[in-house]
C-alpha cells in the first residue's frame, strides 16, 4: 500500500504521516514549487504549475 497526498490543499498531511508511520505505510507527498515541505518521513516531490 501507499498513500498519495495533494499536500497543496490537504489540511491533514501531519495526521495522515503518523498514522501510515504506525501501520508501515510508504507516503508520497505532491506538491507545486510554490510550497516548500519538510518531512522526515515522507516522500516528497515537487512539480513546476503552468
Amino acid at each position: 500500500m501507499h498513500i498519495y497526498v495533494d499536500a497543496d490543499a490537504c489540511p491533514v498531511v501531519r495526521q495522515t504521516e503518523e498514522l501510515a508511520q504506525k501501520y508501515g505505510v510508504a507516503v508520497t507527498l505532491l506538491c507545486d514549487t510554490n510550497h516548500v515541505l519538510r518531512s522526515d518521513y515522507s516522500e516528497g516531490i515537487r512539480w513546476e504549475s503552468f
